[in-house]
C-alpha cells in the first residue's frame, strides 16, 4: 500500500482496520436511508453531515454526540427512526422519533414520520395532531397536506376535507391524482354537480377511461338523469367500438329506459363482437323476462345451460332462479325437464342433470326411468343423499320391498347417523315380517333425530310392530311418547284407544282418544269402528250401534272384523 495515501486514510478515520471506521461506515449507511426517504431532506445537509462525520469517526462518538448540536442530533435520530420503520419495529421508530423532535421540536419530517407511526400503533389522536403541526411548519409539502386530508376523511371533517383539496388543486393544477382525489371527495359529500365538472376537466387530462365514465354514469344514476347517462355510454361505446363490455351497459340502459329495439339491436352487436359471450344468453333471458316474453326468455336459459363458456355453478344458480320464479307455471315440468336434458347432454358426467330429470319422472310417476336416472347419478356420486333417497322411493312405488331395505342399508353406510334411511330399512323390514330388524332400525332410527314430528313417527310405527309381537307394555310406551311430541296424531289415537279397548283397559282415555280420532277424520271407518267398540266396551251400546252403522255403510268392501263388531253390538241390544 502507498504510504502516504496510508498515512492520509488513517488521519482522515477511514483506516479499515480501525474500530472508528465501523462507526462511519454505520453512520454513511443510514445516510443512504435516509437519502431514500421521498428526498425530504436537502442533499447540502447530507454533505454537511458527511464532513461532520469524518471529523467525529476520529474521535470518541459517545462524549462527540453529546458535544453535537441539537440539528445533529435529531438528525441522528431521524436516520435512526427510519430504518426502524423500515424494520416494521414500529415502537423503535416512535422512540427515535421522538427524540429527533426532542432536540428540533420545529421538524417537520420527523412529525410527519411521527404521526404514521402513531397511526399504526391506533394512537389516532396522536397522530392527528402531530400531521397538523407538520402542515402548520410546513404548509407547502403536498404530502404532508394529503396524509392531513385522509384523516379529515377518516374522522368525517368533510368541510375541511374539501377545502383542503381544493386548495391543492389550485396549486397542482396539471397534477390528475390530486384532480382525481378532489373528485373522490365531492363524491363522498355528494356535491356532484362539481364532481361532474372536476371529471371532464380530468377526462382532458388523461383521456376518455372507464373508471371516470362509470363514476359518471352512478352520478346520472343516482339523479334520474336518464338522458345523460345513456348519452354517455354511446359515447363510450363510440370510442371503443369493439368492446363488448360497454355494448352490454348500454344495451340495459336502453332496457331500463324503455328502448327495447335499441336493447335488441344492441345485444345483437355483443353477439356479432363475441359470439361465444357467456352472459349475453342472461341478459337476453332477463331483457326478454321483464318485457313479458317468457318463450324467448326460456330459450335463453336453454342457450345459456348449453353455452360451454359460463360455469356450472352460474348456470345452476339461473335454473334455481327459473324453477323458483315460475313454480306456478303450468309449462314448469315441462321445462325443467328439458333442462335436465340440456344439463345432461352439456355435462353428462355430472349427476345434475340426471337428479333433475329423476325429480321429473317421480313427479309423472314413472318410477321405471327416475330409477334408472337416480342410479345413473349415483354411478357418478355414490354418496349423493338425494340419489339414495329417491331411488328408494322409486323402488317403495315397484313395490320392491326386499330391495327398499338392501338399499336403506346400503345407503346407512355412507350415512350412518342418517334417520330416513333407518325408517325405511325398518319400515320395509316390517312389511316383510321381519319385526325384530324392522324394531333394531326403528329404535336406532328414532335415537338419531331430535324432530319431535319424526321421532312420533318412529315411535308410532314402533307401537304397532311391539303389539304386533305381543309386547303391550313396549307399545303403550311407544305410543304414549308419540303423543307427547304430536298430539294430534290420528293413526296413533286411533290404534291405542282400539287396544285398550280390546284390553278392556283405561275405558275412558280410550274414549277420549278415540272421540278426537273422528272429530278428526268424522267419515273414517276405521276411526269410527274403534269409536264404537271403546262404547260397545263402556256398555253404551245404542250409541255403539249408530256409529258402527255409520263404518259399515263408508266401507267400500266388506270387512270380516267390522262384521263381528256389529253383530257382538246387536246381540248385547237384542238382550
Amino acid at each position: 500500500m502507498n504510504k502516504s495515501f496510508y498515512t492520509l486514510t488513517r488521519h482522515c478515520g477511514l483506516d479499515p482496520q480501525s474500530p472508528k471506521q465501523e462507526r462511519l461506515s454505520l453512520v454513511l449507511g443510514r445516510w443512504r436511508m435516509f437519502l431514500r426517504h421521498d428526498g425530504k431532506r436537502p442533499i447540502v445537509l447530507f454533505l454537511l453531515l458527511f464532513f461532520i462525520c469524518l471529523g467525529v469517526a476520529a474521535q470518541d462518538t459517545g462524549s462527540m454526540f453529546r458535544e453535537l448540536p441539537d440539528k445533529r442530533k435529531n438528525a441522528t435520530y431521524f436516520s435512526d427512526g427510519l430504518q426502524s420503520k423500515y424494520r416494521e419495529d414500529t415502537e423503535g421508530a416512535i422512540r427515535n422519533f421522538e427524540q429527533a423532535l426532542r432536540y428540533l421540536p420545529d421538524d417537520a419530517a420527523s412529525m410527519f414520520e411521527l404521526s404514521e407511526q402513531y397511526y399504526n400503533v391506533g394512537r389516532i389522536e396522536d397522530a392527528f395532531n402531530m400531521i397538523q403541526r407538520a402542515t402548520e411548519i410546513d404548509p407547502d409539502n403536498k404530502w404532508y397536506q394529503i396524509r392531513l386530508g385522509m384523516f379529515y376523511r377518516n374522522l368525517e371533517q368533510y368541510d375541511d376535507f374539501t377545502k383542503l383539496y381544493e386548495n391543492l388543486t389550485a396549486k397542482y393544477p396539471d397534477d390528475p391524482e390530486m384532480l382525481s382525489d378532489l373528485i373522490d371527495v365531492y363524491l363522498i359529500t355528494e356535491d356532484y354537480d362539481k364532481a361532474l365538472k372536476k371529471m371532464d376537466l380530468l377526462e382532458q387530462q388523461v383521456g376518455k377511461n372507464e373508471i371516470i365514465t362509470e363514476q359518471k354514469l352512478g352520478i346520472y344514476k343516482r339523479q334520474g338523469n336518464n338522458k345523460k347517462l345513456v348519452a354517455e355510454l354511446e359515447k363510450l361505446v363510440e370510442e371503443n367500438p369493439e368492446n363488448p363490455r360497454y355494448y352490454s351497459m348500454l344495451a340495459q340502459m336502453y332496457a331500463e329506459t324503455g328502448k327495447n329495439k335499441e336493447a335488441l339491436k344492441t345485444y345483437e352487436k355483443i353477439k356479432e363482437l363475441n359470439p361465444n359471450d357467456p352472459y349475453i344468453n342472461i341478459s337476453l333471458l332477463e331483457f326478454y323476462e321483464n318485457n313479458g316474453d317468457k318463450e324467448k326468455a326460456f330459450e335463453e336459459l336453454l342457450a345459456a345451460i348449453r353455452n360451454k363458456n359460463l360455469d356450472l355453478n352460474t348456470k345452476t344458480n339461473i335454473y334455481d332462479y327459473w324453477i323458483e320464479k315460475n313454480q306456478n307455471s303450468k309449462q314448469i315440468n315441462e321445462q325443467a325437464k328439458l333442462c335436465g336434458e340440456a344439463f345432461v347432454e352439456t355435462y353428462p358426467d355430472n349427476k345434475l342433470g340426471y337428479l333433475i330429470l329423476g325429480s321429473y319422472y317421480i313427479m309423472k310417476e314413472d318410477a321405471v326411468k327416475a330409477k334408472a336416472l337416480y342410479q345413473k347419478s349415483l354411478g357418478i356420486d355414490s354418496t349423493d343423499f338425494y340419489s339414495w333417497q329417491n331411488l328408494i322411493i322409486c323402488e317403495s312405488r315397484l313395490n320392491g320391498n326386499e330391495a327398499v331395505r338392501d338399499l336403506a342399508i346400503a345407503a346407512l353406510k355412507y350415512y350412518p347417523m342418517q334417520p330416513v334411511f333407518y325408517w325405511y330399512a325398518g319400515v320395509a323390514s316390517a312389511v316383510l315380517k321381519n319385526n325384530d330388524d324392522a324394531i333394531m332400525y326403528l329404535e336406532k332410527g328414532r335415537r338419531y333425530t331430535s324432530d319431535k314430528v319424526q321421532m312420533a313417527n318412529f315411535d308410532a310405527f314402533l307401537g304397532d310392530i311391539y303389539h304386533e309381537v305381543g309386547d303391550e307394555e313396549k307399545a303403550f310406551d311407544a305410543y304414549e311418547r308419540t303423543l307427547r311430541n304430536d298430539p294430534d296424531n290420528v293413526l296413533v289415537l286411533n290404534n291405542y284407544a282400539y287396544y285398550l279397548a280390546l284390553k278392556n283397559q283405561d275405558l275412558d282415555k280410550a274414549f277420549e282418544m278415540s272421540t278426537k280420532a273422528i272429530t278428526m277424520e268424522p267419515d273414517n271407518p276405521t276411526y269410527l269402528d274403534t269409536y264404537a267398540w271403546v262404547l260397545y266396551m263402556k256398555g253404551d251400546y245404542r250409541e255403539a250401534e249408530k256409529y258402527m252403522k255409520k263404518a259399515l255403510k263408508l266401507l267400500k268392501e266388506p270387512d270380516e272384523t267390522y262384521t263381528k263388531h256389529y253383530d257382538a253390538i246387536i246381540n248385547k241390544l237384542k238382550k
